[in-house]
């Protein structure tokens, strides 16, 4: 999926997201009520991880604005849904943990550095 048709299929369940313009926005779309962050993968991971870098930013940008952080996780297996702002206090809890990763997606991907992140249970998802 693309970020575009992610958000298409979000807004089929009544949500009325646009896309960010600004490249360097810390999330990908946004409506009155969400500020949505979107990773689309392009194999299945059984484990969603969400940078912390994203989550406290993007959690915090939701309390400024009044509005629910919500995550969204596509794969080969569906699109899963997280609400960061009401599961917060479950998720900070889970502990973070340090991956070697590269340091862009797309780009150099020889370059390596840290990331810590949480791992997402799927059943915290809403999966659609």
């Amino acid at each position: 999926m693309t970020e575009e048709s992610t958000i298409e299929l979000l807004n089929t369940l009544g949500t009325k997201l646009i896309k960010c313009n600004n490249r360097f926005s810390s999330y990908d779309a946004e409506d009155k009520n969400y500020i949505v962050e979107i990773k689309n993968r392009r194999g299945f991971y059984p484990e969603k991880l969400i940078e912390c870098l994203k989550l406290f930013k993007n959690y915090q940008k939701s309390q400024l604005s009044g509005k629910d952080f919500l995550y969204v996780v596509t794969d080969e297996s569906g699109c899963y849904i997280f609400n960061i702002t009401r599961d917060i206090k479950s998720i900070l809890p889970l502990g973070i943990i340090a991956l070697e990763c590269p340091a862009t997606t797309d780009f150099d991907k020889t370059k390596k550095i840290i990331k810590y992140s949480f791992v997402l249970p799927s059943e915290m998802a809403k999966r659609i």
